[in-house]
């Protein structure tokens, strides 16, 4: 039976075990959410990863500037990478785009490969999530061929400012791709469109933020209910 699974993006630890109480999958762990999320602190991702038992995404973004990123903070990327895995996080999250705004497959590649190299001797190895660079750069539709290859999620709202206008490209890429690659709706869906969009894409996966949120709080109340909505 097919059945899609759910996602919260928290920013601390409260946020993370309110949404471990509703019924969450997963979380994805960032900073600054009303900045499109950038890299916690690895003192909030330890204390999270050490009391939760669900699945641990952590954003790696050091800027909220662009995705176009200097030596110093490739660098900077790549020892954040390191840290976290060495925590056993399930994951990390990471996009990034060439001058030309093509997505960044060298550096991508860079971090999938530092992210393997430091996960720990023993458990399941951490994976490697492409957020939403996708989406705005010169061509998703063939970066995502690219993707398959080599990275196992990609977060997305398809080529479209949010999740609900780009439901086609998630329907298609889902139907295309979905054996190879899990999909992570995100961007901006709401509860009245959960049940609609999940039906129509066969997403497996759909990434929640303020939809789970009363007063800038993840209120486990209502992940419970968004639970519901998607089976």
């Amino acid at each position: 039976m097919f059945m899609t699974r759910l996602e919260i993006a928290v920013e601390n630890f409260e946020d993370a075990l309110a949404a471990q109480e509703g019924g969450a999958d997963s979380i994805e762990i960032a900073a600054s959410l009303d900045q499109n999320g950038l890299t916690p602190s690895w003192g909030v991702v330890r204390s999270i990863q050490t009391a939760l038992q669900i699945e641990t995404h952590v954003m790696i973004r050091p800027t909220a500037r662009d995705f176009i990123y200097t030596r110093a903070e490739i660098d900077l990327i790549l020892a954040q990478v390191r840290a976290f895995a060495a925590l056993g996080v399930t994951g990390v999250v990471f996009g990034a785009h060439t001058p030309t705004g093509n997505l960044d497959l060298g550096l991508i590649r860079q971090v999938s490969q530092a992210l393997a190299e430091a996960a720990p001797a023993q458990g399941p190895k951490p994976i490697l999530t492409v957020h939403r660079a996708l989406d705005s750069c010169v061509d998703p539709h063939a970066a995502l061929a690219k993707l398959v290859t080599f990275v196992p999620r990609v977060l997305s709202a398809g080529h479209a400012p949010n999740a609900w206008e780009g439901r086609e490209d998630m329907r298609r890429w889902t139907s295309r791709f979905g054996d190879r690659i899990c999909f992570v709706a995100s961007g901006g869906l709401k509860a009245d469109q959960l049940k609609s969009y999940v039906s129509y894409t066969k997403v497996p996966v759909v990434h929640l933020g303020s939809a789970a949120r009363t007063e800038d709080k993840i209120d486990s109340a209502k992940v419970r209910m968004l639970r519901q909505l998607i089976g």
